[in-house]
């Protein structure tokens, strides 16, 4: 599973790289369209890989947790277990956020009710949270 959940962040990445690298490129040598549909897409897989990582810190935390109080071991594991899980959620929770609001925002520079260097502002801070969310 946990192969899984990292291909599924590093794609969820990728796409987003992808999608800014597009952005730059929209409407001369790349379709504003496609732009659109492939940010689309990306904050899907994003917001999935994301939740899907949270849900299996909650269950392995849930594990080992019940592991310790069944075999009378060690609580320490518990509690660097909740350490790690309080960071992750933090992370994706904001990675998550800030990937909707940036395609949210997205339509807002396409219709120029923004400028367009807010988004290309808020696509490079999505950038890197979302490369520190995932590694």
């Amino acid at each position: 599973m946990t192969g899984v959940l990292i291909t599924f962040n590093l794609a969820s990445f990728a796409a987003l790289v992808y999608v800014f690298y597009q952005g730059f490129h929209a409407g001369v040598s790349v379709p504003m369209k496609n732009h659109i549909i492939m940010a689309l897409i990306a904050t899907g897989l994003c917001v999935f890989s994301h939740a899907m990582t949270m849900m299996y810190f909650a269950a392995i935390g849930r594990m080992i947790r019940q592991a310790v109080e069944k075999g009378s071991l060690n609580p320490d594991a518990v509690i660097r277990t909740k350490k790690y899980r309080s960071i992750v959620f933090r992370l994706a929770t904001l990675a998550m956020l800030l990937v909707m609001a940036q395609t949210i925002l997205g339509g807002g520079a396409h219709t120029k009710v923004f400028p367009a260097w807010v988004h290309e502002i808020q696509g490079i801070v999505t950038l890197l949270v979302s490369a520190f969310a995932v590694y």
